[in-house]
């Protein structure tokens, strides 16, 4: 009797124990749970487990919204084709089934509708009733989830009319296989039971193949991260369960605009006495992480991070001073922030309520906080910053030569408006529109056009550049605010733009005032307001961080006198490969076997260096064109195959097809996936480009560092190009590309055909490849990836004083009897 008691104790302890914590759990809106409802066989357990955890609305809304982004098929396009597809599925399966409990729900949901693969009925799924026993047998031809050529046998017994069907495995016993014959209900529902007996002896009979398949296809894929739901975590507001915390102070002020969005600019003051702080290089520092939440209509407007390094000499009436700018539509918002300090690893958490004015009804004589006044000149430059002008970008994966125009996009009070190519003035106008005709020459040469206006005083208020012929895969960083013309006394606006190549992720912008970091920023716009040190010579940097480690800087000195100027200085970097009288590679030279000319001057090697394991920007330019009709197959497998053994995660690869004109399959990624599914869409259709299509592919490398390479692989000779050889081939002397050319089959028989590739390869340090048979093509591929994995790296400062526009030479010479080096034969500078 004691012992049921107490069990009956334990159990209500217990079932209290669930009733508190449930009554702890958030409600989930009726929305939300539907939403779950829907995603239960897609959701893994640790999204499910934080989903169920967060607290606010808006967060869950926006949770879901990453869930989805995660698993998009393609996130380079503008709709999710997942989302969608799944979307359109549910309602499917809720139309025939009306629940998603029924075990064909989850196999439709995850394989899409039957019907690739049908029955000489020409049904792709057959229904079979029996007395006791209802069956549906679906036959696929490949899913979403695999190639194979499978079916699916679901089954409920008769008298469960009404309940979901289950999916049938070897082992089970179907009672309406064992019958002669099925006595149909309905004579439009009857198959045969040689039909069912076959199918359930074909699962049988490879009982463990068939179940691993069925386990594959109800498994729910994988999202593109596996890390996304840490991440989303640490981009909220919420403090840590056990977070220690102190007391921060929060002033905001509306200043300046960004188009229709207002400027609103945060100051954090933290006491530095609940706070910690480092002796670093003899200097305490305070150093602080920022993540912030604007809400909107009940809707996540945006999340940002900062990362704010303060030395115990710039504190602001005894505290550290913090500030914050971000660009907001007006209206209701809320304002969510947790700050970290890194040092004694304690929170503060602020929430504010604002209303955000319209930007073109700022009142500017509204009282400002004191240390918002020491901004002043910071604040000015933002102001500055809405009297822009644009150059409008020219069609992506266009060469421009000849006569081209560009426009300008244009706001404020502009007086004059100079145009810029590389550097040196070519027209001013002083009445709009600000546009431009400019002959760029039959070479398809790369350039710089500015452009830079100016008020009434003759003071530059605005300023833009754009890239001419390059192929969008430069990582720069470009400071537009400070301006070396300018004087500051007390403070500055660092604003930086940013481009990132196809395939890479920007991780991070740093800003430094000297070589001190004030302020590292996360997302953009990249603008922070800068506090100077004295009103003397200074310099303002900015270094952008990819998330693979590449990084970049931009420099502007201020306050700089007169006899300060800038230097260029030509540093030129080549790879080199060098062979014996037999074609070995040599292994073992140093630099006192090599020698540099340049032009017929000897050049001081500043940088030499035997590298392995290159990482690598490839490039596959591949001639689809209609004479490749009985090889491309076979092409395309060789191609994948070497791109399955070339491609490393710090090594990217793009894959662009050509025929009439050539065209992006694959962008730079380090995705094999993406260029297998590229190559299997390849059709061979059309004439043969081959000039064009190489001339764009070089300069599709542009921006490019390190070790590039371009494989060509044609079987035929130039039909249809507007560039002929010559303007061809200047460009490849330019870009910097070692191209490895294959001559496809009857190309090797072709005097003309085969001496355009071999000066190609030549001229940029590449190799080519003539071939009689397909088969050769593995071989070839093998050691074209050993070539990129194994050189020498020589650089060297140019002496030369030649001008921009001129070619220069470059011979590299071995002291080694009978060896052979190629490396790129001259560059343009």
């Amino acid at each position: 009797m004691r012992l049921w008691i107490a069990l009956l104790l334990i159990a209500r302890l217990a079932h209290a124990g669930d009733t508190e914590q449930a009554s702890k759990a958030p409600q989930l809106s009726p929305e939300h749970q539907q939403w779950l409802d829907e995603v239960e066989i897609l959701i893994t357990d640790e999204e499910r487990e934080y989903f169920l955890e967060i607290q606010e609305e808006f967060r869950r809304a926006a949770f879901i919204d990453k869930f989805w982004e995660v698993r998009d098929l393609d996130p380079r396009t503008a709709m999710n084709e997942f989302k969608r597809r799944w979307s359109r599925r549910i309602g499917q399966v809720l139309e025939d089934y009306g629940t998603l409990e029924d075990a064909r729900a989850s196999f439709y949901l995850l394989n899409g509708e039957p019907g690739r693969y049908e029955l000489p009925s020409g049904r792709p799924i057959e229904r079979c009733f029996d007395k006791r026993e209802e069956l549906e047998i679906w036959f696929y031809g490949g899913s979403d989830r695999t190639r194979e050529t499978f079916f699916l046998i679901f089954y409920r017994r008769a008298f469960l009319t009404g309940k979901p069907y289950r999916i049938w495995l070897p082992g089970e016993e179907l009672r309406a296989h064992k019958r002669r014959r099925l006595p149909s209900t309905r004579a439009q529902d009857f198959c045969e039971n040689g039909l069912v007996i076959g199918v359930v002896r074909a699962a049988s009979n490879d009982a463990f193949h068939y179940s691993n398949l069925i386990d594959e296809l109800r498994s729910a894929p994988e999202p593109n991260s596996t890390e996304w739901v840490a991440t989303f975590e640490a981009l909220t507001t919420d403090l840590p369960s056990d977070a220690e915390t102190f007391e921060a102070d929060l002033e905001l002020e509306f200043a300046g605009r960004n188009q229709s969005r207002t400027g609103i600019q945060g100051l954090i003051l933290a006491r530095p006495g609940t706070t910690g702080s480092r002796e670093i290089n003899g200097e305490t520092l305070h150093q602080f992480e920022l993540t912030g939440e604007i809400v909107r209509d009940g809707s996540l407007f945006e999340t940002f991070r900062y990362r704010f390094d303060v030395p115990a000499s710039d504190l602001f009436e005894g505290a550290v001073p913090m500030v914050f700018r971000r660009y907001i539509r007006p209206g209701p918002v809320e304002i969510l922030l947790k700050l970290e300090d890194l040092h004694s690893r304690r929170f503060a958490r602020m929430r504010r309520t604002v209303e955000v004015p319209d930007p073109w009804e700022l009142d500017s004589s509204r009282p400002r906080a004191e240390f918002f006044q020491l901004l002043g000149e910071a604040n000015a430059a933002a102001q500055r910053g809405q009297t822009t002008i644009r150059l409008v970008p020219l069609e992506e994966g266009q060469i421009q030569v000849g006569l081209v125009r560009f426009r300008t996009i244009s706001a404020g009070d502009l007086e004059e408006v100079t145009f810029f190519l590389d550097d040196t003035p070519i027209m001013t106008k002083r009445r709009p529109p600000f546009s431009l005709e400019l002959n760029l020459g039959e070479i398809a040469a790369s350039h710089l056009l500015g452009v830079v206006a100016r008020d009434a005083e003759g003071v530059e208020v605005a300023r833009d550049e754009i890239l001419i012929n390059q192929g969008g895969q430069r990582f720069r960083i470009r400071l537009t605010e400070p301006r070396s013309d300018r004087s500051y006394r007390d403070s500055l606006s660092a604003v930086a733009q940013v481009e990132v190549a196809d395939g890479d992720e920007l991780d991070r912008v740093e800003f430094f005032l000297n070589e001190r970091r004030v302020a590292t920023l996360f997302q953009p716009p990249f603008s922070q307001p800068v506090r100077l040190d004295t009103g003397g010579l200074a310099y303002i940097r900015a270094v952008a961080h990819l998330t693979d480690g590449g990084s970049t800087e931009d420099v502007v000195f201020v306050n700089a006198p007169d006899y300060v100027e800038e230097i260029d200085v030509q540093y030129v970097e080549l790879y080199a490969t060098a062979r014996d009288a037999r074609g070995r590679p040599l292994l073992d030279l140093t630099e006192a076997d090599f020698e540099v000319l340049e032009d017929g001057e000897r050049q001081e090697i500043r940088r030499f260096e035997y590298v392995r394991d290159l990482s690598i920007h490839a490039g596959i330019l591949l001639d689809t064109s209609s004479s490749m009709t009985d090889s491309l197959d076979q092409v395309t497998e060789t191609a994948l195959q070497f791109a399955q053994e070339t491609i490393r995660p710090r090594d990217r690869m793009t894959l662009i097809s050509f025929a009439n004109r050539p065209e992006v399959a694959v962008k730079f990624t380090n995705s094999v996936e993406q260029i297998s599914l590229a190559l299997e869409s390849l059709r061979a259709v059309g004439g043969t480009a081959l000039y064009d299509s190489l001339v764009f592919a070089l300069h599709y490398f542009d921006g490019v560092k390190g070790q590039k390479a371009l494989l060509l692989l044609s079987d035929g000779q130039d039909e249809s190009s507007r560039f002929d050889f010559e303007g061809a081939l200047s460009v490849a002397q330019r870009a910097g590309v070692a191209v490895y050319a294959v001559g496809l089959e009857e190309v090797g028989e072709n005097r003309d055909a085969r001496a355009v590739l071999d000066r190609f390869a030549r001229e940029t340090g590449g190799r080519a490849f003539f071939i009689d048979e397909l088969d050769e093509l593995g071989a070839i591929f093998q050691t074209i990836q050993a070539e990129l994995r194994s050189q020498y790296l020589i650089a060297y400062q140019s002496t030369s004083s030649k001008d921009a526009s001129e070619f220069r030479r470059v011979e590299v010479q071995v002291d080694r009897r009978g060896a052979d080096v190629r490396t790129s034969s001259g560059y343009y500078p």
